[in-house]
């Protein structure tokens, strides 16, 4: 915060500009909802907590939202984090993993996104080696507007960027049927209505 260190500083930002190298762009950053503003990698302080990873369907879109036998065709993801299932866009699967290979290029229904599965956004299953095909399903959901690894995903492959959070930790309009509700209250709210829906497939410790 010293004033030599403060005009260095401004300095440096104006000799990029000036060479075009400065420009105003979206990009993860770690936020804290009390606070409300973004926090440095370098003052995260990471620990390790247990948790618990759920397993879903993503069903599989036909065209036909009134087809009942659409129901029976889906792909299965896990997550750790159920509330941002509404800020997917995409499914990743490993290009030679042999149980998706061949729903590659499909869409599926983003689960609970719309009042009901005539009206749920649906997003594409794309390829990718950066799945692992040993964790979880081996179908990886990506969210870019939430995850980091997601982001990166999400640029290579030109995937949106849907945020669903407000700054204070508690959902948005994007959300839906979730607006208002805590992330964490989402969270439960989202997984029992999967579980009414017939989406849950179990959750894992």
């Amino acid at each position: 915060m010293d004033p030599d260190l403060c005009d260095a500083v401004t300095e440096a930002f104006v000799r990029f500009h000036e060479k075009g190298l400065v420009y105003k762009g979206e990009y993860m950053v770690n936020w804290a909802p009390l606070l409300k503003t973004a926090v440095s990698d370098l003052e995260v302080e990471y620990s390790e907590e247990e948790g618990k990873l759920y397993f879903f369907k993503y069903i599989l879109d036909d065209g036909d939202a009134s087809n009942s036998n659409s129901s029976e065709q889906f792909i299965p993801v896990s997550t750790t984090r159920p509330e941002t299932i509404l800020g997917d866009t995409a499914v990743c699967v490993h290009p030679e993993d042999e149980r998706y290979r061949h729903l590659i290029g499909k869409r599926v229904r983003v689960p609970m996104s719309g009042s009901d599965s005539t009206s749920a956004r649906t997003i594409p299953i794309i390829a990718d080696e950066y799945v692992d095909r040993e964790f979880g399903t081996g179908a990886l959901k990506i969210t870019p507007g939430h995850d980091p690894n997601d982001y990166t995903l999400g640029k290579k492959h030109n995937l949106p960027i849907i945020n669903i959070m407000n700054k204070d930790g508690t959902m948005n309009e994007k959300a839906g049927r979730y607006v208002h509700l805590d992330r964490f209250a989402a969270r439960e709210k989202i997984w029992t209505d999967m579980q009414e829906n017939g989406i849950a497939i179990k959750v894992c410790r």
